[in-house]
């Protein structure tokens, strides 16, 4: 213990004293919005993924699930739909799931109070958003999720769940620390998901009844399209596309991966370095259980894009990896007259 000397000479400062902002604002929410308006293009209404979606909404689903591998646009077209629909730039909130996300993070926690006194509950992302929404019944809000599946959504909405149906909105209901919550109908919710993902099956016990689900799979045409806006050369564009239509005719879905891998791609060198850097890091993982489909995959590219001396001897020693030392070196040849003594 501290004497009454050491006592009076020890100052209490709060959190706000140090400089610590520990207070979570409940207005405006959305930060990753705020200049949404000047940095993403709004979707014409003639884009088909914009029409799928408002046509979604129309039939009732609590929200849309963008779904599709790694690279095929989700995110990209997520941003952008989610600009579109919204009524104002700041009626836009961008959230990220991820392994650890819980409902403490998305509905309510407790958090250090201003004063240093203690902790204090604070509404988080969700209460928020609905606050806001309530406040301005005539503007429509969105919740884009990125990644939906990499957490327990379930645990993550908590008793809100129940609430997302549009039947149910406007209902007051409480929350686990006893207040109460209204999901105003004017919020729409959007989400982006690898459906490859491991939490993926969890993900559509609890959804699969309140969320319509977009396929977004890899396209060939876009790719080609890309590499055309980038000026490659028309012949090149054909093989990088030949290579890419041979991916997705593999019997493993594990190792479709999307277009936008291949946005890089506009002659010979870029496309080698494309593959040193993302391709083969990608299919090495997506192949770690199956070296076969691995080798086969890297011999398809380089049938479309022929290694140079220097570049090759990089990919025979990743090859080699992966190939087993057959694919690499052979096992040394007894000479034809071996010496006395060997």
């Amino acid at each position: 213990m501290m004497d009454s000397v050491t006592q009076d000479r020890v100052r209490p400062l709060s959190a706000t004293q140090l400089g610590l902002d520990t207070h979570q604002p409940e207005a405006p929410i959305s930060v990753a919005a705020t200049n949404l308006e000047d940095k993403v293009e709004l979707l014409p209404e003639s884009n088909a993924i914009l029409t799928e979606v408002r046509a979604a909404l129309a039939m009732g689903f609590a929200g849309v699930i963008l779904s599709g591998p790694p690279g095929t646009g989700k995110s990209y077209f997520a941003e952008r739909i989610a600009r579109t629909i919204a009524g104002e730039p700041s009626a836009v909130r961008i959230v990220q799931f991820h392994a650890s996300y819980q409902y403490e993070d998305f509905m309510q926690g407790y958090a250090p109070a201003d004063d240093g006194s203690g902790f204090e509950l604070q509404n988080k992302v969700f209460p928020l958003i609905c606050k806001q929404a309530s406040e301005k019944p005539a503007v429509t809000h969105v919740i884009l999720i990125d990644e939906i599946s990499r957490c327990d959504v379930a645990r993550v909405f908590g008793e809100a769940l129940t609430y997302l149906e549009p039947d149910k909105r406007g209902r007051t209901f409480h929350l686990a620390s006893g207040k109460t919550l209204i999901v105003p109908p004017n919020l729409t919710i959007l989400a982006t998901m690898n459906p490859w993902d491991k939490g993926v099956d969890e993900l559509d016990v609890a959804l699969e009844r309140r969320f319509a689900q977009i396929d977004m799979p890899p396209d060939a045409d876009a790719l080609r399209e890309i590499l055309t806006g980038k000026k490659a050369d028309p012949a090149f564009i054909d093989r990088i596309v030949t290579f890419f239509k041979a991916v997705q005719a593999i019997d493993d879905e594990m190792v479709h991966l999307g277009h936008a891998y291949f946005n890089n791609c506009v002659d010979e060198d870029s496309a080698r370095r494309a593959w040193t850097f993302r391709l083969l890091p990608f299919f090495t993982k997506a192949c770690r259980l199956d070296k076969e489909t691995l080798s086969n995959i890297r011999r398809l590219w380089l049938k479309v894009v022929p290694a140079t001396h220097k570049v090759g001897a990089a990919q025979e020693t990743s090859a080699a990896a992966f190939d087993g030392p057959e694919a690499s070196e052979q096992p040394p040849v007894p000479p034809d007259n071996p010496q006395p003594g060997i």
